[in-house]
């Protein structure tokens, strides 16, 4: 629902947003099942999902191999492969995310055999991440660690930008859920990220995916792929890969920052 003592801003923008994503039907992007109007404010009628994604992710890291919930390669393949469907959808109806990261995507179940990963963006998660997002001077607040060049430089979002988000929603899962430029101030990955800087390759990932996630971070955006290839990268890499136990995640890792 949205909060009683919100902005006419705060109405509008929550009216739009029941607008748009009641027309979504994909089964990697959460449906809006329907709209309970109180006295007071509305209320969104949302499908069950039990976490967030990168919730799920950090808490799997203190699992041990033989859990039966211990996250294995081909399982971090298939959460890539999820959010990447997703996207593809939501591209294919020129519909452009704007904040695509793992803290706004949901899973059904943490059981693998019925784990699925759907993208959200309703504002239920902005409060409990709210350090996620940095004001930039005469602006709202931004998520900076997500963004491309050019939205941070000129606000430009397009489905290419969200191409940008999702090569650090792959480093999210492939680290486990590791904050991105964790070492650095908001306001040194702005110049950073505008300077040509890169993150890290994390440990537990495969360097073909490490390679996409390269492509999606071109500084120029026609030199991205689209969502449609990042869906065939993968699902060629998932058919092409063995399956394996994940490394142990050195949580608070050095930032080891690619030269530009």
């Amino acid at each position: 629902m949205i909060r009683k003592n919100a902005s006419w801003q705060e109405e509008k923008d929550f009216m739009q947003e029941i607008k748009i994503t009641s027309k979504f039907r994909h089964n990697h992007v959460l449906k809006l099942l329907g709209i309970c109007m109180d006295a007071n404010s509305p209320w969104l009628i949302l499908e069950l999902m039990e976490d967030d994604l990168l919730k799920y992710l950090r808490d799997s890291r203190t699992l041990q191999p033989s859990d039966s919930h211990a996250l294995r390669l081909q399982d971090l393949l298939a959460m890539c492969e999820d959010v990447a469907r997703g996207c593809r959808y939501l591209e294919k109806l020129h519909f452009v995310h704007r904040d695509l990261a793992c803290r706004n995507c949901l899973i059904s179940s943490r059981n693998r055999e019925n784990r699925i990963v759907k993208i959200s963006d309703f504002g239920l998660t902005r409060d409990i991440y709210k350090n996620d997002y940095y004001r930039m001077k005469g602006e709202g607040k931004v998520p900076v660690r997500w963004m491309a060049p050019e939205s941070l430089i000129d606000r430009k979002f397009t489905s290419q930008s969200d191409v940008w988000a999702f090569g650090v929603v792959m480093w999210e899962i492939t680290s486990l859920g590791e904050y991105p430029y964790s070492v650095k101030s908001n306001s040194e990955v702005l110049e950073y990220v505008r300077k040509g800087g890169k993150l890290p390759k994390p440990l537990n990932c495969p360097p073909m995916l490490y390679q996409l996630m390269q492509h999606c971070w071109m500084n120029a955006e026609n030199d991205r792929p689209n969502f449609r290839h990042c869906v065939e990268d993968i699902v060629a890499l998932k058919d092409n890969t063995q399956d394996a136990i994940l490394s142990s995640v050195d949580i608070m890792r050095r930032e080891e920052v690619n030269q530009y």
